[in-house]
């Protein structure tokens, strides 16, 4: 019997958070300024105690969390207004610039920079104690506040452990981290090939079933966020109106997210119900989509056509989509991507000429043709159950999956 602690997951889960008065609002925003100022005082503070240590090869300071958080209560004491905001929410702020700090000097982020207060979203966390009761949340030092989201809470027997606020637009929001008991997955044996293009997923299962999914469509309102840039910019620099077109931007731009979000979660779904293992090629989405202008000695070629491909391409949120799988199928198995397009599934010839067109195929040997990312997909699917071509790809007389060190193998 695995242990209680492998039984566990963890949920996020946004909701709307209704303030119910312009003082409660405030409030949140006052938080959230405390938060910005802790961030900035200490991230200036190390920044000229490292300038010093260096100049005078001296001892360099601790930015340990530990350490910031004694320097914080401190702090605390010296500056009057921050006592009228939670300790604990203000400080944790802190736990931010340290892991900020640490994967700075592992080589993994980007110096840690100040927040400005209109660049940066407010937002605080409330890292323990998370109390919600009858769709209200405790926020301490402020009150109870009403929590609205379509659907409901997902995770009614889920234990809060923690929950981030933050500002979307006008409008106040709050994600909550639920503590739950692992949900049951689906044990049926069959796995599933997909490959992702940036205008739909073809799948193929071990069944012989085989379909397509959609992709986000976000030609409109990327249409209508073009027509808002173009008005910002002929508009004068700290201007009323251009900071109203800029909120315009901002929100076209969060309906755009919702869309991938949900798209994604739809898909993943979707696959996660039909089988038990996820079989996807193993892409670098990152170095996928890094621009291609060069430099100024070595100018990059076709760079128009390359920005184009890359928006598709993180417009069709595979990352996201990834992301989602990793959680809902029980197991998931990353493949080579070489030659998935240019290999037959019924003979196995591998040959540039197979595909003819983005979404036509057809074999130059035996003469096989099926839509070219089907065709993808079923190879895809082969490759991560170790069988050759379609000829095992299909068979499965016992819907049992054996995982040794990560890999699966089905009877062939």
């Amino acid at each position: 019997m695995p242990d209680e602690a492998q039984d566990k997951e963890y949920r996020g889960v946004e909701y709307r958070l209704l303030p119910g008065s312009r003082t409660k609002a405030r409030k949140l925003a006052g938080i959230a300024g405390a938060c910005r100022f802790v961030w900035n005082y200490f991230l200036a503070k190390n920044k000229e105690e490292y300038k010093r240590a260096k100049e005078s090869d001296g001892k360099q300071p601790s930015i340990s969390f530990f350490s910031l958080g004694k320097q914080f209560t401190q702090l605390r004491k010296e500056i009057d207004w921050l006592s009228e905001y939670s300790f604990a929410i203000v400080r944790y702020s802190l736990k931010h610039q340290a892991d900020a700090w640490q994967g700075f000097f592992k080589g993994v982020r980007k110096h840690p920079k100040f927040h400005s207060r209109y660049g940066k979203r407010p937002s605080f966390t409330i890292p323990e104690n998370v109390k919600i009761k009858d769709g209200r949340l405790f926020i301490p030092k402020v009150g109870w506040m009403q929590m609205r989201r379509k659907g409901g809470n997902p995770y009614p027997d889920g234990r809060p452990i923690r929950a981030t606020v933050k500002k979307a637009g006008r409008y106040w929001k709050v994600s909550v981290c639920y503590e739950i008991d692992a949900p049951r997955r689906t044990e049926n044996g069959v796995a599933i090939g997909v490959d992702l293009n940036t205008y739909n997923a073809a799948w193929t299962d071990t069944t012989g079933e085989r379909g397509m999914l959609d992709v986000p469509k976000l030609d409109k309102k990327e249409i209508r966020i073009r027509r808002y840039q173009r008005k910002l910019a002929r508009q004068q620099k700290g201007s009323n109106r251009r900071r109203v077109t800029k909120r315009k931007i901002a929100k076209w731009k969060r309906k755009q997210k919702n869309c991938r979000k949900n798209q994604a979660h739809q898909n993943s779904r979707f696959l996660a119900n039909r089988a038990e293992a996820l079989v996807r090629e193993d892409l670098k989405l990152k170095n996928m989509t890094t621009s291609a202008k060069g430099t100024a000695e070595n100018p990059g070629k076709n760079v128009s056509a390359k920005a184009g491909l890359n928006r598709a391409m993180l417009n069709a949120s595979h990352g996201r989509f990834n992301q989602y799988c990793d959680y809902k199928f029980g197991t998931v198995v990353g493949v080579d991507p070489r030659y998935t397009s240019q290999t037959c599934n019924a003979c196995g010839h591998v040959e540039k000429a197979n595909r003819q067109t983005q979404c036509r195929f057809k074999c130059v040997s035996c003469g096989h043709a099926d839509h070219a990312d089907l065709n993808a997909s079923a190879n895809i699917l082969a490759s991560g159950i170790g069988a050759a071509g379609r000829g095992g790809a299909f068979s499965l007389e016992t819907p049992v999956i054996r995982q040794i060190d990560g890999v699966f193998n089905y009877p062939i």
